[in-house]
């Protein structure tokens, strides 16, 4: 765990941001440490008793030892109180560890929808999702179905590639596939990329104000619907 935390120190992968080129070598990397160092952390400790135990005489070196792994124990414990209350506050009120239950109150329409997906759509056909950025509500299709789609994250995905250009084009095709009025270019498009299922809901609405839906009723059909979120499937 510590040769983890070290090597960022001196090696690492550079990525997209200039002014922290080892962030996210010192992320993968710290992150195993801690896991390892916490469980670890309750051996050394029990190890640590039964060796003060042991003890028959005074020993100056241990002593020392007990008494500064003690303050580092006290930080850690301590550590948990406040990173946790800062975050859950009062921790009354059980979230449980659905990750999916926070769009039965944020947007109810989405959680049903991804409910249908995951009950009557098999396999991995490409469904069609606005695009947004990092921490966003955006993807929430592909991220809690598993179903690809033609462009995440944009910074994440220019992360993992090292360029922007790969992922900057898809931009300006997604918007296209959900605004544009020219019926062959949205047909090219979804061709190009596999699509067989297109989703609109309040996203695709707020992302793509000028949104033309009614060129997927005649690329293919509604195959779900609730209020004004719809499922597409376009036609083989």
């Amino acid at each position: 765990a510590s040769l983890f935390i070290l090597i960022p120190e001196f090696v690492y992968v550079k990525d997209i941001y200039p002014a922290h080129y080892r962030a996210n070598t010192m992320f993968k990397l710290v992150y195993q440490s801690f896991i390892m160092l916490s469980i670890s952390s309750g051996y050394i400790i029990v190890r640590l008793v039964s060796n003060f135990k042991l003890q028959r005489k005074f020993n100056f070196k241990f002593v020392v030892f007990v008494c500064i792994g003690s303050i580092g124990l006290f930080l850690v414990m301590v550590y948990p109180y406040f990173a946790i209350k800062s975050y859950y506050g009062d921790l009354k009120t059980y979230s449980g560890i659905d990750g999916l239950v926070y769009l039965k109150t944020r947007d109810p329409q989405d959680y049903d929808a991804i409910n249908w997906i995951n009950s009557n759509i098999t396999g991995r056909p490409v469904m069609v999702e606005a695009q947004g950025d990092s921490y966003t509500d955006y993807e929430r299709i592909s991220a809690n179905t598993g179903l690809p789609t033609i462009l995440g994250w944009t910074v994440h995905e220019w992360l993992w590639r090292g360029t922007y250009d790969i992922p900057a084009p898809r931009i300006a095709e997604v918007k296209d596939i959900y605004e544009s009025d020219d019926l062959n270019l949205t047909r090219k498009l979804l061709k190009k990329y596999n699509v067989e299922y297109v989703y609109i809901g309040g996203l695709e609405h707020q992302k793509y104000p000028n949104l033309n839906e009614s060129k997927f009723e005649t690329l293919g059909k509604v195959v779900w619907k609730e209020g004004a979120t719809k499922i597409y499937k376009l036609n083989p």
